[in-house]
């Protein structure tokens, strides 16, 4: 009987982590039963799951009866602690890594947190009596990746996903994110969603085995897409993000204040974030007095009601602003319902936004740039927006869709399952 214990962060409970609301149920049609280990301990909201699936919940946080265990457990993972912290510290030293005290402190903090929920995995699957023919699949490249690693099953794998804030060090406030390496050469293979991520890490930790490869994330086709542009003269723009720092959505607000155009414009945003509040006063100011210009912050919304907006609406552009990312779902949900896209040039961007399907502009783009190409969308014509729109469909709709996409991912899972078997 074989056994996929999944590592999340949110799923199923919360809004976070929705790509996986379509790839669980396909990839857990090949295990008799599923067991989700989910860090979330405080969202009631639990996304549907398969009859076979049994959720388990943990906290990053040691409690009180934790803290007095601590010293037990440390001492009793001392070595495996020297090893992990020794074998990083020299790597990084390998690589002229400035290795400083909050970096080392850093470090260990995270190795005693794999430990933790390690042995939190090991307690819940020794009451469940499983003890072999096991996948072990964390959803992210931090703690559950990190505690995967320090696992031991007969006949069983160990793999990991690399996205975006869990790849990329200079995302972190510190600039760095431990373990990378020790991910590559502890788990039987390391999957990142997309191209630029997998060269990434090659030129971060110098590994390059035939551990790493690539499956990307897709989303579902819809079942009608219309390739016309929004009916009369309203030309709609969404765009979908966290409202951070990070996701600049202060640059789509002074672009679209600086547009000359008589042509009206309305301009929804998807998501929500601690910049809120700045970000609507911004868009009074600047966008407040054009008659001709309309913006609505929807907040936090289901993945489902975004794609029923979309279902509904004719949208005639998708505007990402960001200055990081891995390979954005938002946009493949925008691409699927024949969106044209406007994004910067960061991550695996460029692997989505294909020629002939929108622009990519640099990171460090000025507000004028985004004006330009808004312009070049708002004026063109009927017939030629349609071939975009087109374009961007068949762009999403051949590299990221989810039954694809992740029917292929469970074909390599096997496949690394089946000759790890062969070992034993």
């Amino acid at each position: 009987m074989r056994t996929l214990v999944l590592i999340t962060s949110d799923f199923p409970f919360g809004a976070g982590e929705p790509f996986l609301e379509t790839e669980f149920p396909i990839i857990s049609r090949e295990f008799e039963r599923s067991i989700i280990f989910s860090r979330n301990t405080r969202s009631n909201k639990q996304r549907n799951l398969p009859e076979n699936a049994i959720v388990f919940r943990y906290s990053t946080t040691t409690t009180f009866r934790g803290f007095l265990y601590l010293p037990f457990q440390l001492f009793k993972n001392t070595s495996l602690i020297l090893e992990i912290y020794s074998d990083e510290k020299k790597f990084r030293n390998e690589i002229h890594f400035h290795f400083s005290l909050k970096h080392k402190l850093f470090l260990l903090k995270k190795i005693v947190k794999a430990i933790q929920l390690r042995d939190v995995i090991k307690v819940r699957l020794r009451q469940l009596n499983i003890d072999s023919g096991i996948v072990f699949y964390s959803y992210w490249a931090n703690s559950g990746a990190h505690a995967a690693g320090m696992l031991s099953y007969e006949n069983s794998i160990r793999i990991t996903r690399a996205h975006g804030h869990d790849l990329y060090e200079e995302r972190n406030c510190l600039s760095y994110l431990p373990l990378l390496k020790y991910l590559a050469e502890k788990l039987d293979s390391v999957f990142f969603i997309s191209e630029h991520g997998k060269k990434y890490f090659i030129e971060k930790t110098g590994y390059s085995g035939p551990n790493l490869s690539v499956a990307c994330l897709g989303v579902k086709t819809p079942e009608s897409v219309s390739f016309d542009p929004s009916d009369g003269e309203i030309f709609t723009i969404v765009s979908c993000s966290k409202l951070s720092t990070l996701k600049r959505v202060d640059l789509i607000i002074e672009s679209l204040s600086g547009l000359n155009s008589d042509r009206k414009i309305r301009w929804i945003h998807f998501g929500d974030g601690p910049l809120r509040n700045n970000l609507q006063n911004l868009a009074e100011i600047l966008l407040g007095s054009k008659e001709n210009i309309r913006y609505e912050f929807k907040g936090q919304v289901s993945n489902y009601d975004i794609l029923e907006f979309y279902s509904r609406n004719k949208v005639d552009l998708f505007l990402n602003t960001s200055s990081a990312e891995g390979i954005p779902v938002s946009i493949m949900e925008a691409q699927s319902f024949s969106t044209p896209v406007i994004a910067t040039d960061t991550g695996g961007v460029s692997e989505l936004v294909a020629p002939g399907t929108g622009f990519l502009l640099p990171a460090d783009f000025k507000p004028e740039d985004l004006v330009e190409k808004i312009c070049f969308f708002l004026n063109m014509a009927e017939e030629e927006m349609k071939k975009i729109r087109n374009k961007a469909y068949e762009n999403r709709k051949s590299k990221f869709d989810a039954q694809k996409n992740y029917r292929e991912f469970i074909k390599k899972v096997n496949s690394i399952f089946e000759s790890a078997f062969n070992k034993f």
